[in-house]
């Protein structure tokens, strides 16, 4: 190993970004390699005509302490905004407050008896609190047991699973109940209830994308350059082969920041064991409408979320300028709607055209308050294959098992949401314990 270690990073997404600032930190020389024109990855934003667009990732939570705590070193405090309105869900045409948590207690959503069930899920929150580290996902493999479905309709209720646990599974994650673990929803509900004031979201002015930017800043980042392959080399280190002939870079390390479903294809080499891993990561879908107004869209909320028994195809809509004075100009708006998972899934041949209409149709429908058709000063939709990991019945004891294995060989390690929780905090935490290993191994 040279004086100095050398180290690749593939991917330049915050989790890539964060295993860089680390390997830096820790004296590595570090080369970031991404695909894309920009560094971000899920979380990215885009401006258009002075209105910010949301690529991914929409907030951050109270909950995020590691990324708060990075907000802070990068000296970017002064720029987070609290989002003052809380989300709602549909119900019956009428929405309704869901958080800060303790509004619960009072929402006409659900009935007194099924509130009266949620004490069942509290008690199991402080049951299996030992087991819920937002930094160590794969201890909470012992209540990888059973479905948000299956465990709801167990010891719950059908009206919380369909009015209070899906439509957040599906306007946050475009996941269903059916296919998400009980462990992740345990999780994420402690992490969510621990803060004193109850949850509460943040974002910043420029938009989450200037975290990314930030995080970028002083990083050898090379643009525009995709890795086609991973090969170990006979005297130790790697060599990563870059698309279009390019010479390959030669590295001590070698952190692979991409999604799980690019990593077979990268290094065929790592054995069945550990390929099967990857390949058994599957990402749910969705297609965001982002819709600039003229004028001001109705603020009594800054997101909606619209069930499956009220909606077939929408997940979820949110309100910009709610979120933050620095959303939008002034007298403007942006409407951003989403697809929901199994809609995405089956509504993926359509072409643009029709997607939007069908979005806008059923946002019509459901909530006309909303509709921002007749003060549309620009649309734009993007589709979204792969927008975040699911985090099904068995997750994570396979998350278990490869952290009571090796990775790969030395040098090597692997960081994404996948593996670290399916938000900016655990793809940070993922990213930084990463490089870690990865200078231990070596």
């Amino acid at each position: 190993m040279s004086k100095t270690p050398t180290a690749i990073v593939i991917g330049a997404g915050v989790a890539g970004l964060a295993a860089a600032r680390q390997l830096r930190a820790r004296g590595a020389r570090v080369i970031v390699i991404e695909s894309e024109p920009t560094v971000g990855g899920r979380v990215r934003t885009l401006v258009e005509q002075g209105c910010q667009i949301e690529l991914g990732a929409e907030f951050l939570a109270s909950f995020y302490t590691r990324t708060l705590a990075l907000i802070d070193e990068l000296g970017l405090r002064g720029d987070l905004r609290r989002i003052p309105s809380s989300s709602a869900i549909l119900r019956d045409g009428r929405f309704h407050s869901l958080w800060p948590s303790a509004r619960l207690a009072l929402t006409a959503l659900v009935g007194p008896r099924h509130k009266l069930a949620l004490s069942y899920l509290l008690a199991s929150l402080v049951r299996h609190s030992p087991l819920l580290d937002l930094a160590a996902f794969q201890k909470a493999h012992p209540i990888d047991d059973s479905s948000v479905s299956d465990y709801a309709r167990a010891h719950l209720s059908e009206d919380l699973l369909e009015y209070v646990l899906q439509p957040p599974l599906s306007g946050i994650f475009y996941w269903t109940p059916e296919r998400t673990s009980r462990a992740l929803l345990m999780l994420v509900l402690r992490a969510g209830l621990s803060h004193p004031a109850g949850l509460q979201l943040f974002t910043l002015r420029q938009g989450l994308g200037q975290l990314s930017q930030a995080m970028a800043a002083g990083l050898d980042v090379r643009l525009g350059a995709r890795v086609c392959a991973v090969e170990r080399r006979p005297g130790g280190g790697f060599l990563a082969r870059l698309e279009g002939g390019a010479q390959g870079l030669a590295a001590d390390m070698v952190i692979c920041a991409t999604t799980a479903s690019a990593v077979p294809g990268l290094m065929p080499w790592l054995g069945d064991e550990r390929l099967a891993f990857f390949r058994g990561v599957r990402y749910s879908s969705t297609a965001l409408l982002a819709t600039g107004t003229c004028g001001r869209l109705p603020s009594d909320f800054y997101g909606l979320l619209f069930p499956r028994r009220e909606s077939a195809f929408l997940a979820s809509a949110t309100i910009q300028a709610v979120k933050s004075d620095s959303a939008a100009p002034p007298g403007r708006d942006t409407l951003a709607l989403h697809l929901s998972g199994p809609a995405m899934a089956g509504l993926r041949q359509c072409d643009d055209e029709a997607l939007t209409g069908l979005m806008l149709a059923e946002l019509r429908r459901l909530a006309p308050r909303y509709d921002p058709t007749a003060r549309a000063v620009f649309q734009r939709l993007y589709r979204c294959p792969e927008a975040l990991p699911e985090f099904d019945v068995g997750h994570f004891q396979r998350l278990q098992r490869l952290a009571d294995g090796e990775h790969g060989p030395a040098g090597l390690a692997f960081a994404g949401d996948y593996l670290g929780g399916p938000f900016v905090e655990g793809a940070i935490l993922s990213g930084e314990a990463a490089a870690v290993r990865a200078m231990r191994m070596k």
